[in-house]
């Protein structure tokens, strides 16, 4: 899958980031540039991999993926009978998906698969819900990052219209 990376970490060239090599130092400069990065960089699998597609990544920064829902997708199960919506666990997972590929992808891409956990729920708001068909758009910030934390602040949205936001922490496992 394609998807459009946005900057450099700590000052390196793109392709040496991708590459996992850092020989040189080239300035501050961003620029954009579309490599072969991938939601396989997630540790997930399917069905809990809900991530379907990366948008756009800076690596350190924020991403921006997303999912198209479909009428059998396993969590509209009973969620709700004549009525489905996405489970708002669902919506925070996403978040917590997305942010682990804006926190971590520089280390995984380098060859570092990513390892990050949820290690605590911040507040979030469910403004509207989502139905079977929708595309979620889900954007993620990196916050803030303290050690073996990072702080996520996220949003979902549907059809134009935010579904949920939120911050969750994030933590490489011990």
């Amino acid at each position: 899958m394609v998807a459009r990376v946005i900057g450099t970490e700590h000052g390196f060239s793109l392709d040496d980031q991708m590459r996992g090599n850092v020989p040189q130092r080239v300035g501050r400069q961003l620029y954009t540039a579309r490599v072969n990065v991938s939601v396989d960089l997630l540790p997930h699998q399917p069905p809990m991999r809900l991530v379907e597609e990366l948008v756009e990544l800076v690596p350190g920064v924020r991403a921006h993926c997303r999912r198209q829902t479909k009428s059998d997708d396993w969590f509209f199960q009973g969620h709700f009978p004549g009525n489905p919506v996405v489970p708002a666990i669902v919506l925070i997972e996403l978040v917590a998906q997305t942010g682990g590929l804006a926190a971590a992808a520089g280390e995984a891409v380098a060859g570092r698969p990513i390892q990050l956990r949820v290690a605590a729920l911040g507040s979030f708001k469910f403004q509207a819900t989502a139905s079977p068909g929708a595309l979620l758009d889900v954007t993620a910030r990196v916050a803030g990052h303290l050690g073996g934390l990072y702080k996520i602040e996220g949003e979902v949205m549907a059809g134009g219209q935010r579904v949920a936001s939120g911050s969750i922490t994030l933590a490489q496992p011990r």
